[in-house]
């Protein structure tokens, strides 16, 4: 058996007992059903080889960096929750439009576009390999769903061009447009603040930004005609919280992190879990 092989082996053993073996589908009707991809790291250790046929890989760790919020819409009974890491969406995230509307909204966050364009190596040898499910994202936001791109080294433009959102169709549905950059990052170690642009918007309404959350980064985003910045960093002037609609549905551009780095203060600000119950419910409304 290869290293290669080994690995996967490992990862899919591991996310099996971990997260219960990748997606598990919401039953119950009358709730916002939330598909959420994405926020996932492996760390793995040394590996040691003393010939091509003996090696030992030492230590491997699974990271879901969202789980403090996925915690807690698991227990709001307003929510139903499926979780994807990224490198299960290569294989499980839903492939037609059809398919992404048994869910309310889709979250985007830390997942490159080549995951969700691309398939399994197995399916990669077949032409056609299956539908395009950039263009699946586009057309189930027209026709009446919900998607929001979180930041992160991997959505939007990201480090290095690792997210290679630009110029797709998730970009068309979405209410910013991505940096035409090889790298869009804004990396603020000394912390950025927000201001708040439509403090009566539903997504903002009742909630306290004195003292403001304090972000450690961003992505820079360029925000299309018609869309509305409910929110900016105070020291930049760059949108944080950009929202709009496309065909029957909304969409939602965060520009930072939900989870750490970046989003290290904002997971401990007081209205953290408020401001996502607000947004996932206007972005369902209708």
């Amino acid at each position: 058996m290869t290293i290669k092989k080994t690995v996967s082996w490992i990862l899919g053993a591991l996310m099996s007992a971990s997260l219960g073996g990748g997606v598990v589908f919401a039953q119950t009707s009358g709730k916002i059903r939330i598909l959420y991809v994405g926020d996932s790291s492996v760390t793995l250790g040394a590996v040691g080889a003393g010939s091509n046929f003996s090696y030992d890989q030492r230590g491997v760790q699974i990271e879901v960096a969202a789980e403090k919020i996925l915690n807690a819409w698991r227990k709001n009974p307003r929510f139903e929750v499926s979780y994807l890491t990224g490198w299960d969406a290569l294989a499980q995230f839903p492939e037609t439009p059809e398919a992404l509307h048994r869910y309310d909204v889709v979250l985007l966050s830390d997942v490159d576009s080549d995951s969700l364009v691309l398939y399994p190596t197995e399916r990669s040898t077949h032409a056609p390999m299956g539908p395009n499910r950039l263009k699946s994202i586009r057309e189930y936001v027209r026709q009446g769903g919900a998607l929001v791109m979180i930041g992160g080294y991997s959505t939007f433009t990201g480090r290095h061009n690792s997210g290679n959102y630009q110029g797709t169709p998730v970009e068309e549905a979405l209410p910013v447009n991505c940096l035409a950059v090889n790298d869009d990052r804004m990396e603020t170690p000394e912390g950025v603040t927000v201001e708040v642009k439509q403090a009566q918007h539903p997504i903002l309404r009742g909630i306290e930004w004195t003292p403001s959350p304090i972000f450690n980064g961003y992505n820079r985003l360029e925000v299309k005609k018609g869309a509305e910045v409910l929110a900016s960093f105070k020291e930049t002037g760059d949108p944080l919280v950009v929202v709009g609609t496309f065909g029957k549905g909304r969409s939602m551009a965060f520009a930072s992190d939900i989870a750490p780095h970046w989003g290290a203060g904002f997971q401990e600000w007081k209205y953290y879990q408020q401001f996502w119950v607000q947004a996932l419910e206007w972005l369902v409304s209708r």
